[in-house]
């Protein structure tokens, strides 16, 4: 069978129906981020304050209290600009099309901005690093054939361990952002234990919902970890030693927001120098996705063999 070809057809042996874009754009973890206070937000970026807890406890005090000032520390987190690469349309092109070009193209812009987002967002939720308060596990299954070490229930077990241990306030805020790898290997490593009643699957769709505590979003995109345990960076190419991860968040620490997105429109009326008249277009906007501090963040990431 031939495969898909560059260009597109004229007019006279068009088919109406275009081919579908298959691309993944879930990104339905997002909506458990948290919406900042709107008196906190402002042209700079959104700012936040922290009360440090010095308050004491005493048993069978033998002597006067002396009062103590709660200290604080403030921090502005910048915006980011989210933006679609701009594409052009010339006359030419709209006339020998038997579609509607340019309205395709819109939809192609807010699929690119909708999944740009997803990524940018999962790579703010992730851990930067390997530290105290933001853990990073390796995979310590067998071979999944590719070279790669699978994750295994005790591997999952070892995240959970230091959730737990991270002691959080809202138990029912604890999330878990599975790579498509690691749900397959989570499937896959069932046989070899007992204890998959404490992994709640759905019958019908088969995706992982639940583990005690940790509720589960499934992604086919996932963000990647140096083999020194850092974040590897949104736009950087990976190298051969950089693995994907699944990432752990808990949702009162990510703050999310984005402002109105704008079209950004010049239509051919306007080219008034060009030969051949030309449309452009791309999506703008001012956003964020950040986690309030760097802590309570995790990460089991794919060990490479």
């Amino acid at each position: 069978m031939a495969g898909l070809e560059d260009g597109l057809w004229l007019k006279e042996f068009v088919d109406p129906q275009l081919l579908e874009d298959f691309k993944n754009y879930k990104d339905d973890f997002i909506g458990t981020f948290k919406a900042p206070n709107a008196a906190a937000i402002d042209t700079d970026g959104i700012k936040f304050n922290k009360l440090n807890n010095s308050v004491g406890f005493k048993i069978n005090t033998d002597s006067d209290f002396t009062a103590q000032k709660i200290t604080g520390k403030k921090r502005l987190i910048d915006w980011d600009r989210l933006d679609t690469t701009p594409t052009e349309l010339s006359e030419d092109e709209a006339r020998a099309m038997a579609f509607d070009r340019e309205a395709e193209y819109r939809v192609l812009h807010a699929n690119a901005w909708k999944m740009g987002v997803r990524n940018y967002a999962m790579y703010k939720a992730a851990p930067l690093a390997k530290t105290v308060d933001t853990p990073i596990i390796r995979t310590t299954g067998a071979d999944d054939g590719t070279g790669r070490k699978r994750m295994t229930y005790i591997d999952l077990i070892n995240l959970y361990n230091s959730v737990l241990g991270m002691n959080l306030t809202n138990q029912e805020e604890l999330y878990m952002v599975l790579s498509a790898e690691h749900s397959q290997d989570l499937i896959a490593d069932r046989a070899n234990t007992n204890n998959y009643r404490d992994i709640v699957i759905d019958p019908v769709t088969g995706a992982i919902q639940r583990f005690f505590k940790l509720k589960f979003f499934e992604n086919n995109h996932s963000v990647k970890y140096t083999a020194a345990n850092t974040l590897v960076g949104l736009d950087a190419t990976p190298l051969a030693t950089d693995m994907n991860a699944s990432i752990f968040y808990y949702a009162p620490n990510i703050v999310h927001h984005v402002e109105a997105v704008q079209t950004l429109y010049k239509p051919m009326i306007q080219d008034t120098k060009s030969k051949i008249p030309k449309s452009e277009m791309r999506l703008h906007s001012w956003g964020l996705t950040e986690k309030k501090q760097e802590m309570a963040s995790a990460a089991i990431v794919s060990t490479k063999i």
